[in-house]
């Protein structure tokens, strides 16, 4: 039973996960904060199990997809393991989680940026049978013009995020609702209230007519912010400026 800091695991989670397998055992860790069975919280250097539930697809195409879906509690209420399963089609279950904020950049005049963050739970990662599986959103982003990051700082991510392509787009309604469209597709949605101070700040800031959307696999939304970091050192992390109207 192999152990990554204080988690164990399957050791079948290797032949999906390869020589990312730690450091995706890490990033699950760090966004549990209760155990799934008990629900009490996980504590500090707690022993903890993981078990990961994977859902296989394919499509008309002979495409495959996988998805991870994770669950952390505490050894002694559930042992480590891995469960696969067959679905219909491509891709099933699988919804977008995200957030809004707003950037400031300085120079002769200080502009705000709204900034529209989102990834898919759980991941989603495709290829053809037997060969090297990527994630589907980031490959779906990159191939419409977003760029791939490194560093999980805003100034960092402002300074190289270039406008996406022309097949990308954000509306944004009079009644407050923001949609994400990315080749017709909707990746995105939110409902915002012009009533909530922070609401109409990022309203007003996508005025402007952009939007940088940030995305990718293993972002953590949290309370006390968006965290990038995992989504940065994996490789999972990309950026691009989306026209707004």
């Amino acid at each position: 039973m192999p152990i990554t800091s204080n988690v164990a695991w399957d050791e079948r989670l290797e032949a999906f996960k390869g020589r990312d397998t730690a450091q995706y055992v890490e990033t699950v860790k760090a966004t549990a904060s209760r155990c799934a069975a008990c629900r009490l919280p996980l504590g500090p250097g707690a022993a903890l199990s993981l078990m990961v539930f994977i859902t296989e697809g394919s499509g008309s195409d002979g495409m495959s997809s996988l998805t991870f879906d994770p669950v952390v509690c505490h050894l002694q209420c559930q042992a480590p393991g891995l469960s696969m399963r067959e679905a219909i089609g491509l891709v099933e279950g699988v919804i977008s989680v995200g957030a809004r904020l707003v950037l400031s950049r300085g120079g002769a005049g200080t502009a705000t940026i709204p900034v529209l963050a989102y990834t898919l739970v759980p991941n989603v990662v495709i290829g053809e049978p037997g060969g090297e599986m990527t994630s589907a959103l980031v490959s779906l982003l990159l191939n419409h013009g977003f760029q791939m990051s490194s560093s999980a700082r805003y100034s960092d991510i402002l300074e190289r995020a270039v406008p996406a392509g022309n097949t990308c787009i954000c509306t944004v309604a009079d009644g407050g609702a923001v949609q994400l469209h990315v080749d017709g597709l909707l990746m995105c949605s939110q409902q915002l209230d012009r009533k909530n101070p922070n609401d109409a700040a990022w309203l007003q800031a996508a005025g402007t007519g952009r939007v940088l959307v940030i995305s990718g696999d293993n972002l953590t939304f949290a309370e006390t912010g968006l965290e990038l970091a995992a989504a940065a050192r994996l490789g999972t992390l990309v950026s691009g400026f989306v026209p707004a109207q």
